[in-house]
């Protein structure tokens, strides 16, 4: 079950970017139900104990099939089943929503070089050849992409092809397509190094701390990330500060997510 304090990431932005499942399922509800991959690739047929197939389960909540469905690619708190339930339960939209474990080439997830208005510095994709970063897609309607789109005020939805980002999912089916949200602001990272690798809020806060000469100048700082956080959330031009000294002094790097 997942409780109604779950990942609650407005309330305690230090747990950004929530926990993701063990692996592939379906969030049915307040519940988190396990889904085993089809043998011939098609995940409309997969199996829901108690329920039938994931298309019936769809069928049930009164939504589309699969094939009416985008994959959404996770690079974030979008992995985490409870943070999902709580962005479309704020707009009233049905929450039925398989996670399918997916490997992906060519990408690897970093921070996105803002901070959120709740205080935490969230992710982004970037691609960097060779690379491969294991994460979760899930299928969404329209209504639901529509209602995620309202939830990512700082990211570009991009649907990419197979030959732009080859995302192989659990039992081994390649996604056509696939839509990841690329972050406005670029991929964090110190001038001349690239792109920091995603890394809990804690290990961030004391990295900026120590290794980033704007945060230091304009955050100050405290022992308590907690504390810095909070202040933060609450400080609007503090926020577009920051981000845009980052873009200035060259701790924004591109993402490479738009095609090519």
């Amino acid at each position: 079950m997942i409780g109604p304090d779950t990942d609650d990431l407005t309330a305690r932005p230090w747990e950004y970017p929530g926990r993701a499942p063990a692996t592939s399922g379906l969030l049915l509800g307040g519940s988190f139900l396990p889904l085993t991959p089809p043998p011939d690739g098609d995940w409309g047929a997969a199996r829901v104990p108690g329920v039938g197939t994931l298309d019936q389960a769809f069928l049930l909540a009164g939504g589309p099939p699969i094939a009416q469905r985008t994959l959404v690619l996770a690079v974030g708190s979008n992995a985490s089943p409870a943070v999902m339930r709580r962005k479309f339960a704020v707009l009233g939209v049905d929450a039925v929503v398989p996670f399918v474990s997916a490997r992906v080439e060519g990408l690897t997830i970093g921070h996105s070089a803002h901070v959120s208005r709740t205080g935490f510095v969230a992710a982004t994709g970037f691609r960097e050849p060779g690379a491969v970063t294991d994460t979760f897609a899930s299928w969404l309607d329209a209504e639901q992409l529509a209602c995620l789109d309202a939830t990512e005020p700082n990211y570009t939805p991009l649907d990419l092809p197979a030959a732009e980002l080859p995302v192989h999912l659990h039992g081994g089916r390649v996604a056509g397509s696939v839509r990841v949200y690329d972050s406005h602001w670029g991929a964090l990272g110190p001038p001349g190094f690239g792109a920091r690798l995603l890394a809990a809020q804690d290990v961030l806060y004391a990295w900026l701390a120590s290794e980033c000469e704007p945060w230091r100048a304009l955050v100050a700082p405290e022992p308590d990330v907690r504390a810095t956080m909070r202040r933060l959330a609450g400080d609007t031009a503090l926020l577009a500060a920051v981000r845009d000294a980052w873009a200035e002094q060259g701790w924004a790097h591109a993402t490479g997510l738009a095609p090519r």
